[in-house]
């Protein structure tokens, strides 16, 4: 039994007499409404994977009432402790009240790598929707392993040469640094800095109502130009009561209302949840029609995760996303040749990922691969999800550049991440928008680590977090609320200060900064303890410093010279909070944002950046072009 413990109940889980496909019994799966609970095989009895095989899992199933269950593949590089990798993921069955059989079949080298993915656990899900009731009843399951029919093989990512991400400064005792103001590394990656909405008339309620009217309360429109947003998404513009083209209209009226360029906002059109697929002349009908009001938008993301478990009716497979992704890229281009076309990815899977990566390549310009944290909470330390989670990511997303490159010889390709934040489930079991630690300063702290690498090492081309608006019961993603207009979440302010603390340029920095440590798999990793971001504005009259401290109980002096810049003057912010389970709905600014004391002499900047906190700091030049 596998899920949250509440939902650990071996009554839902038992071996039935009546009516079994074949011998004296069969399996049962009962799931109560709105649970989260499933069954997976035994670790005892874990698959172990080779490489060059086949695996065929075989199965027959009958419910109470006619639906679709979910079976999949758990996979892991260890048991002992888990350690996840990469699986071929989940597929829908079709069941009913009659024995009907189903058949997956995963094949190494393609859908996984036996290196990483080195075991296998069967996973059993009553129903694809936890809202409903249902019983399962699985019978005669069979594995086999048979050499792999398929010819060739993916690039297997362990055998990529994927160069290690820069840090910038090394370890040491203490944080000491110093600035070259006239040694720029590359313009910052100000794309980074986004927020998505939801949909036009998204699940909260604005900014458009079901109708098709504006309802954003001027306050809270106020409140998200303030951000500076530099880029923005919505999905599902296709799913609108009141038409495609008039979501169009409504998007593109929003981004001129909150000064968000169009022409870097990223359009999405399927069906929410994918439950239909959307045809490639719609997508052109929609493309032609925005070209033709003059909108400038030019990036289109085709589908919203066809990988999860609710879109596998219309993609049970990543070979059926593709063929839908090529005849819509198509028809796109033809529309708006110049337009920039996105190919939804999960960025650690293999069949979801790296898969697609070749049999797309050409297709696409950039890619969309979601890069949420997903870790267990309730195990892992505050440092551990502001730090450890973002190398990770970080590894996964250098990881796919490399592919993009091997797959693309000769394009431009790029990732553009239209979804992505901490993705923890609660302490008892709640669903990630559900835990208050997601939004508070554990998840804040986290998008500013990840924040600073994206912006300072041009990992990617842009990114837009999750999400602009959510109700006050479902605060993990939180940003803003049309519940609490006069309110803010934690993260909004990141965003609001960050994007002001962020030049034309990228600057050089070389020091030292204490280093968490961690081990997995039997080794040992480490980054920064305190990241920070360089960057100057393109007059060269203001240097701003972004430093986010992933420690919950040290502070830490900070020493920063500043070579070649004038500094006549220099301010402080911080960002804290004193709880790991403090609210994250923050009442007044004043709550969440503190001037930090800091000390300029000689060309040095001197302060102390507290324990779990983010710090924003400019300094400005004395005189024209210093």
């Amino acid at each position: 039994m596998w899920g949250a413990q509440k939902y650990k109940d071996p009554a839902n889980f038992t071996r039935e007499t009546a009516n079994p496909h074949s011998g004296r019994a069969c399996l049962r799966i009962h799931h109560p409404a709105g649970t989260a609970g499933y069954l997976v095989s035994s670790p005892e009895h874990a698959i172990e994977t080779r490489k060059g095989m086949r695996y065929t899992v075989a199965f027959w199933t009958r419910a109470e009432k006619t639906g679709r269950a979910v079976f999949g593949f758990e996979g892991y590089e260890l048991l002992k402790p888990f350690t996840d990798a990469p699986a071929p993921g989940f597929f829908s069955v079709e069941v009913g009240p009659e024995w009907k059989p189903a058949t997956f079949e995963v094949h190494e080298g393609w859908d996984f790598f036996a290196s990483r993915t080195r075991f296998f656990l069967l996973v059993f899900k009553a129903t694809a929707d936890q809202k409903e009731e249902q019983t399962l009843y699985v019978d005669d399951v069979s594995l086999a392993e048979t050499p792999s029919t398929r010819e060739g093989r993916l690039l297997e990512r362990t055998e990529l040469h994927v160069p290690p991400l820069e840090h910038r400064l090394a370890r040491g005792d203490k944080l000491a640094f110093v600035i070259d103001a006239e040694k720029r590394l590359r313009r910052a990656t100000r794309e980074a800095a986004g927020i998505s909405f939801h949909r036009v008339a998204g699940w909260s309620g604005v900014p458009y109502n079901k109708e098709g009217k504006y309802v954003l309360a001027p306050q809270l429109e106020t409140a998200i130009r303030e951000l500076h947003l530099p880029m923005t998404r919505f999905y599902a513009v296709g799913d609108e009561p009141f038409g495609l083209e008039a979501a169009i209209d409504k998007a593109a009226e929003l981004c001129r209302r909150i000064n968000v360029p169009l022409d870097k906002t990223v359009l999405e059109f399927e069906t929410q949840g994918a439950s239909k697929i959307l045809a490639p002349e719609v997508w052109s009908r929609g493309v032609k029609h925005a070209q033709e009001r003059g909108y400038g938008f030019q990036r289109w993301e085709i589908t919203n995760e066809p990988y999860v478990s609710s879109a596998k009716v219309m993609f049970p497979t990543p070979d059926a996303y593709a063929e839908h992704f090529k005849a819509v890229s198509q028809a796109v281009r033809v529309a708006q040749p110049g337009g920039q076309i996105g190919l939804s990815i999960h960025g650690r899977s293999t069949a979801w990922g790296d898969y697609l990566l070749k049999l797309c390549a050409g297709q696409y310009d950039f890619v969309v691969p979601h890069y949420y944290c997903f870790m267990d909470d309730n195990k892992s330390g505050f440092s551990d999800i502001v730090l450890r989670g973002n190398a990770a990511t970080l590894d996964d997303v250098l990881r796919v550049n490399t592919l993009l490159r091997e797959y693309n010889p000769g394009r431009e390709v790029y990732q553009y991440d239209t979804e992505w934040g901490v993705h923890n489930s609660g302490p008892g079991g709640e669903r990630a928008d559900y835990n208050v630690q997601n939004s508070n300063i554990i998840g804040t702290l986290h998008r500013a680590v990840r924040l600073i690498y994206y912006t300072r090492e041009e990992l990617l081309r842009g990114a837009s977090s999750w999400e602009m608006f959510t109700r006050l019961n479902s605060p993990g993603f939180g940003i803003l609320s049309p519940e609490a207009p006069e309110k803010r979440f934690l993260i909004y302010w990141l965003y609001y200060h960050f994007n002001r603390h962020v030049g034309e340029w990228v600057l050089e920095m070389q020091g030292t900064t204490p280093y968490h440590e961690w081990a997995a798999g039997g080794k040992t990793f480490s980054m920064p303890q305190i990241p920070v971001l360089a960057t100057i504005s393109g007059d060269g009259k203001s240097l701003f410093l972004v430093l986010v401290n992933g420690s919950w109980t040290a502070s830490s002096p900070c020493e920063a010279k500043l070579h070649h810049f004038g500094a006549a003057k220099a301010k402080a912010l911080v960002l804290s909070q004193d709880s790991v389970d403090a609210s994250p709905l923050i009442a007044r600014e004043a709550d969440a944002i503190a001037e930090l004391p800091v000390a300029l002499e000689a060309g040095v900047l001197r302060c102390t950046i507290p324990a779990h906190c983010a710090v924003f700091i400019t300094a400005s030049s004395g005189g024209e072009g210093q």
